[in-house]
């Protein structure tokens, strides 16, 4: 049978103790799953002594399909679990989570194993990159949540919705996933600069525009864009263009950008679910309806838009 292996890590400012007791304890993982985050009203049930080997949740939804996890082994320096898939199909995998103190808190490893059916072999990279970059949305939620109680994400799905001409000035960049916020900072800068300078406010609400996004590679190409309505003469390197009215599936996410990718995958899996044909190129847009400079994080929103073909 093909298998996977997937692990992810981050470090985490808290005792080892009291990460493994919020590990071990299932009710808790809906503060920071990367799945239930997508569909909050799916069916969670729980078995009785949480914390202790033999405890369970099951979970069923229309988005993240059904299954049940068992805490298997309690080690000092690891938990491991077992995890039964019955939809979309079946399939089991052994998840552990491994601990090693350092100077910064608790590193911790999020890791899955499994094996797919024969005839299956062909979603193995797309497995193992699905989970990983399901696994680093968690971690991010699990780190935040720990550290602060809380985590600030929060998604809704609008449905297809009409979205209106707009006429743009733009900065064409690419770079690592992991990077976009920080580069597309400094080109938001850029153009806050310039719009300064030449006198002109800003009378809609910035956009980016994302071409590509090579969830394999982890890279992206987008463009930061600031609405315009009149030709003006700009940085040869940048760009002038339109977004044309057209149909596009609208989900919003409210709080940290740093979740951003909650909105995303909750987007793209209704999308899929809902039998709804986006575009490839290109993949979609954020709308950034308030200043980040000065709303707080967690009131932040942002509108995704996957545009129907």
């Amino acid at each position: 049978m093909p298998s996977y292996h997937v692990a992810r890590s981050i470090t985490i400012d808290k005792p080892l103790q009291y990460i493994k007791d919020s590990l071990r304890n299932f009710k808790q993982w809906p503060k920071w799953s990367p799945w239930l985050i997508m569909e909050p009203e799916a069916v969670v049930i729980y078995s009785d002594r949480q914390g202790q080997v033999g405890a369970t949740y099951g979970w069923s939804g229309v988005l993240i399909g059904a299954g049940s996890m068992e805490l298997m082994e309690v080690h000092d320096e690891s938990l491991v679990m077992q995890i039964y898939f019955t939809k979309p199909f079946k399939s089991t995998a052994k998840v552990s989570f491994d601990f090693v103190e350092v100077e910064e808190g608790v590193s911790v490893t999020w890791s899955m194993h499994g094996d797919l059916a024969f005839y299956m072999f062909w979603m193995k990279k797309m497995m193992r990159t699905l989970i990983g970059m399901d696994y680093e949305r968690g971690l991010l939620m699990l780190k935040e949540y720990l550290e602060t109680g809380s985590v600030d994400s929060y998604v809704i799905i609008e449905g297809v919705v009409s979205m209106q001409n707009q006429r743009y000035i733009g900065i064409p960049n690419a770079c690592a996933i992991k990077d976009i916020a920080e580069v597309m900072k400094k080109d938001f800068e850029l153009l806050y600069t310039f719009m300064k300078e030449k006198e002109i406010s800003i009378k809609s609400v910035p956009f980016s525009i994302y071409n590509t996004f090579d969830i394999f590679k982890q890279q992206s190409s987008f463009i930061s864009c600031i609405p315009l309505d009149e030709n003006i003469d700009i940085d040869k390197s940048w760009v002038q263009g339109t977004v044309e009215s057209k149909h596009a599936l609208k989900t919003i996410h409210k709080g940290r950008y740093l979740h951003l990718g909650n909105g995303w995958m909750t987007a793209m899996n209704f999308a899929r679910l809902k039998k709804i044909k986006t575009t490839k190129i290109p993949v979609g847009y954020e709308y950034y309806p308030n200043n980040p400079y000065d709303t707080p994080e967690e009131k932040l929103i942002t509108e995704i838009y996957l545009p129907v073909r």
